[in-house]
């Protein structure tokens, strides 16, 4: 989530820009709700429902993970449980492309828009294999916002990015940060940082709310401008796993609570490094290796 209320309350727009789930789906939800379970409006003025952050919020992420869980047959997408390995191809395959340089630019170059391999090895012949899990592929495509490259085909007209040398402590809106981070509007930024693409950006500096009641999230300049130059110099997907298990390491031995060593944390001390869920898989990781010295 980009709020941190949990009684804030929320209307169709609001959850669309937070949660990625279009007005025209959430009234099918509500709409079906003794089978979908979607809960009752915690507000009902007139023809507009309102949730709180903390009813809606839990709902789409359980309605969600069950709706994964299911993994229906895919057109592209081989049968077979969800822990089945593909191989770059086949998975380049699934996704309509001929070739496996488009897949393996989503990684070089964008990273946290197309999931980390699940399992990498080097080939005797010093070559790198990267496999996914069937369910890793399903679920991504659930959760890609769009049906492919998410820059718009079209010009667009942005708002103009500010100057890199300004004021480091200024508060930039998402409106502000969204052309320096590389995307094409504000929303598109909001979805990216509540699905965890961006974890770095999890925790707003500063949440301001207007007279409408709408919030709006603000991130100081010098950490959108560091996350800018991290994603303009990207390093290879091993290199990445293996600076984010270095830091996970680094940091579960040094801090006087391991609890406190979480994926936000992490993700703001090391910008451009990974999606939420690569982090969490380096923390893993390195918490196992621990535990095995």
């Amino acid at each position: 989530m980009t709020g941190l209320d949990e009684n804030e309350l929320l209307d169709a727009k609001q959850i669309h820009d937070e949660f990625g789930l279009s007005p025209s789906r959430l009234s099918e939800l509500y709409r079906d709700r003794a089978a979908t379970g979607c809960p009752e409006p915690d507000t009902v003025e007139g023809r507009r429902r309102r949730w709180k952050r903390g009813t809606i919020g839990p709902f789409l992420t359980a309605h969600r993970a069950a709706k994964t869980a299911q993994s229906p047959a895919r057109p592209g997408l081989p049968a077979g449980p969800r822990d089945r390995l593909l191989s770059t191809s086949e998975v380049a395959r699934a996704l309509g492309h001929k070739r496996t340089v488009t897949l393996l630019g989503w990684l070089q170059t964008r990273p946290g828009y197309f999931p980390e391999p699940d399992v990498t090895e080097t080939t005797d012949g010093g070559r790198l294999r990267r496999s996914w899990y069937l369910g890793t592929i399903t679920d991504w495509i659930d959760q890609r916002p769009g049906p492919g490259n998410t820059r718009p085909k079209t010009p667009r007209t942005r708002a103009a990015a500010p100057a890199d040398d300004g004021d480091p402590q200024e508060l930039l809106d998402t409106k502000q940060a969204a052309p320096i981070l590389g995307y094409s509007s504000h929303l598109e930024l909001n979805r990216a940082i509540a699905r965890g693409i961006l974890p770095e950006l999890a925790r707003p500096d500063d949440i301001r709310r207007s007279e409408r009641g709408l919030t709006s999230n603000r991130y100081k300049r010098r950490r959108i401008a560091a996350l800018a130059h991290a994603r303009a110099h990207v390093p290879t997907s091993a290199e990445l796993g293996e600076r984010r298990t270095e830091a996970a390491l680094h940091a579960l031995r040094t801090a006087a609570d391991p609890a406190t060593v979480t994926v936000e944390a992490l993700a703001e001390s090391h910008p451009g490094h990974g999606s939420t869920t690569a982090w969490k898989k380096s923390i893993d990781e390195a918490r196992t290796a621990l535990q095995t010295h």
